[in-house]
Formats: structure tokens, sequence, C-alpha cells
């Protein structure tokens, strides 16, 4: 699991140590350690800082040492908890496209997140209030269901927001349209 704070686990005083901690609980061989830590590291991008102290890096940087420390441990599935949440744009855009790439390569995403940009992300939505679920399906099936939306007291997206907008103005457009660029391939026809 990766948390939203990444000083939370963040547990070394130097990078390439806090991602080996995992790995040495485990008692995996001094060399397969090694040899996990500078390919997790290369990968997160954070090689050129293996030896520093992680109070040092920037928010997104904690992060990714964070998801680091778990990647390391060659995990089948990783639950991400707003993990974004603390970061400026520059890191949340590099920590979302690590996760992406994380998922491409068949590692298990949950993000729990109140983003409604980063839920776009997602091909399963599983939306909860007060501890029960609400919704299960696809983000086109719950942004293209405003009622349902207000009734779960979910933001739209910026995009569904407009799309909104223009439905209930009476302009005829499709509900289902929930991205950027369906939106303005909608206004292009």
């Amino acid at each position: 699991m990766v948390f939203q704070n990444p000083d939370n686990q963040i547990v070394a005083s130097v990078v390439e140590n806090d991602v080996a901690f995992g790995l040495e609980n485990l008692g995996l061989p001094s060399e397969e350690i090694r040899k996990r830590v500078d390919e997790v590291l290369s990968l997160v991008g954070l090689s050129q800082y293996k030896r520093s102290e992680p109070h040092y890096l920037s928010g997104g940087q904690k992060q990714k040492l964070a998801i680091a420390g778990i990647l390391a441990m060659e995990p089948r599935g990783i639950i991400f908890d707003e993990p974004t949440s603390m970061l400026d744009p520059k890191g949340k855009k590099e920590v979302l496209d690590l996760i992406i790439n994380l998922n491409r390569k068949g590692v298990t995403i949950v993000l729990i997140t109140q983003d409604m940009e980063e839920v776009l992300l997602s091909n399963r939505i599983i939306a909860l209030l007060k501890g029960e679920i609400k919704f299960d399906g696809s983000p086109e099936r719950l942004f293209s269901n405003f009622e349902l939306l207000e009734k779960l007291s979910l933001a739209f997206t910026k995009t569904g927001e407009l799309v909104h907008m223009l439905y209930n103005e009476g302009v005829p457009i499709p509900k289902n349209i929930i991205r950027r660029k369906e939106f303005i391939d909608f206004l292009c026809r």
C-alpha cells in the first residue's frame, strides 16, 4: 500500500536503504536486494538520488520513493490511498504516469481518490456512501448519470460539468461525453 503522505512510510535515512528495507525483511540475498533496488530506482526515475537523504527530496520524489519500496517486493497489486493529494501538478502527473505504466505492465491497481479527473483513468469504479457500495461500473456509466453523481455528492469532471450545463440548457449533447478529447471531437463535428 502507498499512503497519501509518503513521509509516513519512509523509514531509512538513505534512499537506497529505504527501498531495500522491505526486501531485507523478506530475507532476500544481498545480490538480489541490490539488483531490485537499482531496477526500481531506475523505473521511478530516482537512480541519481540513491545515496541521498529522503528529506531532501520533493513531495513527488518522496512519493516515488514510497512506490519504489513497494515495487521492489514485486507485488501483484498495489493500493494507492490518495497518492497525489499532496503533490504539485508536475509531481501529480509523474506519479499518475507511473501508476498507469504499472497497470499496463500487469500490476493490479486500487486507486482511492476524490479527484474525479483521476477517476477517469480507471476501467472500473466502485463508489461508496456510508460504507455501502452505491455504484460499481465504468467511468462512462458513472459520469453520464447526472442524477447518481448528485445523489452520491460526487463532483463532475471539468468536461462533465460543461456537458451537464449544456445538456440542461437543451443543447443536444450526449450525456456520455466525459473526456476532454471526446468533447472537442463532438464540437468539431
